[in-house]
């Protein structure tokens, strides 16, 4: 059956902890199985299986530590006690692919990733590591660089650049999707909103504008984006501002100008 995940678990009978080393978890399996071999390896007990019940002992003293029943063939162990001092009795890692640890660590080259899957006994569902890596590729590409323009700044906030990403394919805590970026020209500062929706653009904005100018003791005089709709319906407000408004040539992130 397929194993999502590899972790280990640790279980409080009565008064005795057990520890579940190398455990799997299965997502189709309706039933937690528990195997003989692992509990007496790794808890230093024995069992004993009756006809119509189990127990578990002691390996040195014979100490009853758990007693089960058994039901149409089956042995079943009592609910386990979860002590409220503990809140994270499972510690869980997926058992992915060299290609899944590879994204993971942070797109390491393969040597690097061959290696930690050695060294530190990573679980993996396949060893093959095709390495067709489209965030490698696109990242690690190379492109030549932008003109020089004739944009310059003197000072702080006397031009920012702008921008938005997204959408994310996941969601963040708080329900954003997207983010936005603001690059001060002169310091090269960045400043990162998480949005739950583009059009948040049109509340955020005005509220960094005061932040930012108060912090700075100076007002912003240029602001650079691309023509998205989210900076279009801040004409009015920059405008009334006195902020002049730039824009990047279509298809051009806002952020390649800014150097």
């Amino acid at each position: 059956m397929e194993i999502s995940h590899t972790g280990s678990l640790s279980l409080k009978f009565h008064k005795k902890f057990f520890r579940f080393l190398d455990t799997f978890c299965v997502p189709y399996l309706c039933k937690n199985l528990i195997s003989v071999h692992h509990l007496i390896k790794h808890n230093n007990v024995l069992v004993e299986l009756h006809p119509l019940y189990f127990l578990v002992k002691d390996k040195h003293t014979w100490v009853i530590l758990l007693r089960g029943t058994c039901s149409n063939g089956v042995y079943t162990f009592p609910k386990p006690m979860v002590p409220s001092s503990l809140k994270d009795i499972a510690y869980v890692h997926e058992r992915t692919s060299t290609d899944g640890w590879h994204k993971h660590l942070g797109h390491p080259s393969p040597k690097i990733v061959v290696h930690l899957v050695k060294f530190f006994s990573l679980p993996v569902s396949s060893s093959k590591l095709s390495f067709l890596c489209n965030s490698c590729s696109i990242n690690k590409a190379h492109q030549l660089s932008f003109r020089p323009n004739s944009l310059t700044s003197q000072a702080p906030l006397d031009l920012v650049y702008t921008d938005v990403w997204g959408h994310a394919s996941s969601t963040g805590i708080d329900g954003s999707r997207y983010y936005l970026i603001f690059v001060d020209h002169f310091s090269k500062y960045i400043w990162f909103y998480p949005m739950v929706k583009k059009s948040d653009v049109s509340t955020i904005f005005p509220k960094f504008k005061n932040f930012i100018e108060t912090r700075f003791q100076t007002k912003i005089k240029s602001l650079y984006s691309n023509n998205g709709g989210e900076f279009i319906t801040l004409r009015s407000f920059l405008s009334h501002s006195g902020i002049s408004h730039y824009t990047t040539a279509p298809h051009t992130p806002t952020t390649k100008w800014c150097r």
